[in-house]
């Protein structure tokens, strides 16, 4: 049985199911295929459309399931998606009241008509069927844990109408235990607060970095009045009250770009305590109610690896799975799993093996023929088959940081070694050159080790709790006597999100790490996501490329080469045709002294905004059309101009095209 399961909206980027689609409208899109019970595929549409946390209708990544998988459309027997069908029709529903021209389709319509322009061939209305949202979660995560019987919980912003799930897992099927409904979401806790601390949705991992710097007994009793814990697990939570609270304290919200704070780092362990403390109550209920051994953890909030790494400290469960893709981009394949234990009666297939379920980077031949179009801004280094591994962990041993790319990409938010980033754990400087130079991102977030799975427990305290470790979704302690040699992967209160990377299920990655350990005596490397503050994680050849150029990276490593910037690079850049992102927004805005501001950025609300000079302006407007260069719109080719496309490519609203 083929089941192509699919999260996001019905929207594209024409506009032609809604004009305005709010980006928190089914966000995360992805597209997954099973295969009787196993996941074979999975991808999320922000790594083909290089739009963050994208929430267009999943068509290019529908399309590179079913290429991966060698399958048909026609070979599809049914579609799934992540959320139940009267809630889709009232979601869609709410978005048609704003645009009174729009003609009204319900989603099975939608979803029947978007498929059939992606994939070719005729969708039926029966074709279609809808999991709902936290059953899809939790089948997911029960079904890739590989457990016979377990506790799945789910924690989110919402489903339907919770906030939190509990479902009894056995014989291959799900038993809901208990709903707490959305209005005291933790989800929604922690996105009602992130505006005072200068962040905005999906920043949500910031403020777990953020935490360890602050005392949480400073703002705990802005939080204590408005939430409860009850009896058999229950709990009450006001987040508005929480808000309310804290502006009428005379808590200043912090604005994006100006420095952090203590006062922010002190409401951030305050949140973050809050949060703990709540889960730390309905998960000891539950494993006393049922006596579950075993945790499956899914749903946006499974992906505060802080509260994860509490939940292996507890000591509740003897074992404990945290997905990978616990988001709603995971749910994609959570509801195609579900619905195939619909028709056969239970869960199929095996646990999930790894996370690289994405589209391959491809071969030496492959990679050669994608360099040789860059040759005008790029150096290529062939490196001889099989010696990938070594060349890179010589650099980073040397202390270069190194962007390595290979293989099928990771299905979910973490770089698992196929796009990372990597550098030398044992330097702080490493730490501090990634985040001011390359990701340009605040200096308070940690970086994640890569540890031999075998050396692992000699370098940090993996608790008692068994778990999945190689998917990095848990914080845990270094041991003292490491952290002075891992000052660039130590948090500033001693912990660390590992990565246990293991010689049968990461071998490309094992063999690096293993070879920088020869050569430092160190079995742990600095990982990272192979991306810029701007983009997704690179996907293709391509962005890894553009990454490379518009980075300070010292080089990049994919099969068979070694790839680093031509010094003068940006000189190409006056003759490369400019072509603007489909989801770029050109504006000339007023401001308060008469005078007028140019500005290009994504269409998506709150999307950092890049000021032009007329001339640039111009360019852009004009590349809106055809794509054009700078120098045959007229513009010198010197310092000014060249920064401010180099500029536009770091912010991904303009790609170059070298004649």
């Amino acid at each position: 049985m083929i089941t192509l399961g699919i999260t996001g909206s019905f929207a594209d980027l024409a506009g032609t199911f809604m004009p305005d689609v709010p980006e928190w409208l089914f966000h995360d899109s992805a597209a997954a295929l099973v295969v009787d019970g196993t996941v074979v595929a999975a991808v999320e549409e922000e790594r083909l459309n290089r739009l963050k946390h994208s929430n267009l209708f999943p068509a290019s990544a529908a399309k590179a399931c079913l290429e991966l998988a060698g399958v048909h459309a026609e070979d599809i027997d049914d579609v799934a998606f992540f959320f139940g069908e009267d809630y889709a029709d009232l979601e869609v529903g709410h978005e048609y009241l704003k645009f009174p021209d729009v003609p009204v389709l319900s989603a099975r319509e939608l979803l029947t008509t978007r498929l059939t322009e992606a994939l070719g061939r005729e969708f039926r209305h029966g074709d279609v069927h809808f999991t709902k949202h936290h059953r899809a979660h939790a089948f997911g995560s029960f079904a890739d844990s590989g457990f016979d019987s377990a506790l799945a919980v789910v924690i989110d912003g919402n489903g339907e109408a919770e906030g939190v799930s509990v479902f009894d897992c056995a014989n291959g099927g799900l038993k809901l235990l208990h709903s707490y409904p959305d209005q005291h979401s933790l989800g929604h806790l922690y996105l009602a607060l992130l505006p005072f601390l200068g962040f905005r949705r999906f920043d949500e991992y910031k403020v777990m970095g953020l935490a360890p710097y602050g005392a949480p007994s400073v703002y705990r009793d802005c939080f204590r009045p408005h939430y409860a814990l009850l009896d058999d697990g229950g709990y009450t939570m006001n987040s508005g009250a929480v808000v309310e609270h804290l502006l009428r304290a005379g808590f200043e919200p912090r604005r994006r770009g100006e420095p952090i704070r203590q006062q922010d780092s002190d409401l951030a362990a305050a949140l973050q305590a809050t949060l703990e403390e709540v889960e730390r109550h309905l998960l000891s209920h539950w494993v006393r109610e049922t006596g579950a051994a075993r945790l499956c953890l899914s749903g946006g909030v499974a992906h505060n690896s802080t509260a994860n790494g509490r939940v292996l400290q507890w000591g509740l469960f003897d074992e404990v799975f945290v997905h990978p893709a616990s988001h709603d981009a995971g749910a994609s394949a959570g509801a195609a799993q579900h619905r195939q234990a619909e028709v056969t009666g239970g869960r199929r297939g095996k646990g999930l093996v790894n996370a690289f379920l994405g589209p391959d980077l491809g071969g030496r031949d492959v990679v050669r023929a994608e360099l040789a179009g860059w040759s005008a801004l790029v150096d290529v280094e062939e490196i001889a088959p099989g010696e990938e591994t070594r060349y890179a962990a010589s650099a980073v041993a040397a202390g270069q940081v190194v962007g390595w790319a290979h293989g099928r990409s990771e299905f979910g938010p973490r770089a698992l070694g196929h796009r990372s980033i990597l550098a030398d754990p044992r330097d702080a400087g490493s730490r501090d050159r990634v985040n001011a130079m390359i990701k340009k991102r605040e200096g308070f977030r940690p970086f994640a080790p890569a540890v031999l799975a075998e050396s692992a427990g000699e370098v940090f305290d993996l608790t008692s709790t068994k778990a999945r470790l190689d998917f990095m979704g848990c914080v845990v302690d270094v041991r003292p006597e490491w952290r002075e040699k891992l000052p660039a992967v130590t948090h500033v209160d001693g912990s660390a999100r590992v990565q246990t990377v293991h010689r049968d299920t990461n071998p490309v990655m094992w063999e690096l790490i293993d070879g920088f350990r020869a050569a430092t005596d160190v079995p742990v490397v600095l990982n990272t996501s192979f991306n810029n503050f701007a983009e997704p994680i690179v996907q293709s050849v391509g962005d890894v490329l553009r990454c490379l150029v518009t980075t300070t990276l010292d080089l990049a490593v994919v099969p068979g080469h070694a790839v680093r910037r031509k010094p003068g690079f940006r000189a190409v850049l006056h003759t490369a045709d400019a072509v603007l992102h489909p989801a770029a927004l050109l504006r000339e805005v007023a401001t308060a002294d008469g005078s007028v501001e140019r500005v290009v950025s994504f269409r998506t609300q709150g999307a950092k905004r890049v000021a032009l000079s007329e001339p640039v302006f111009g360019l852009l407007r004009a590349a809106a059309s055809e794509p054009t260069s700078a120098a045959a719109r007229g513009l010198p080719a010197d310092e000014e101009t060249l920064d401010a496309l180099l500029l536009l490519w770091e912010h991904r609203v303009v790609d170059f095209r070298v004649r």
